[in-house]
């Protein structure tokens, strides 16, 4: 087999596997369930830290780090456009 089959045949390949993702919706049911929350952390009542983070994890991880800190903090969902 020379190389233009070789490449035909591992593009073709690469293309069923993509339409097999998108055909089983594993990939949006993934993206849908993942959030983002925008979280300010505070220190003496002045803004010090910011960041977006996402998923339930990271936000927990956020939290954790700012209450280990001394930080008081906010939490804002960040809505899709």
């Amino acid at each position: 087999m020379d190389f233009h089959h070789l490449s035909l045949a591992l593009y073709e390949k690469w293309e069923r596997a993509q339409d097999a993702i998108e055909a089983s919706g594993l990939l949006e049911r993934f993206l849908d369930k993942v959030q983002a929350y925008y979280c300010e952390a505070f220190l003496d009542d002045e803004l010090t830290w910011y960041e977006t983070v996402y998923g339930q994890d990271e936000l927990q991880e956020f939290k954790d780090d700012a209450i280990k800190a001394g930080f008081t903090y906010t939490v804002q969902l960040v809505e899709e456009n």
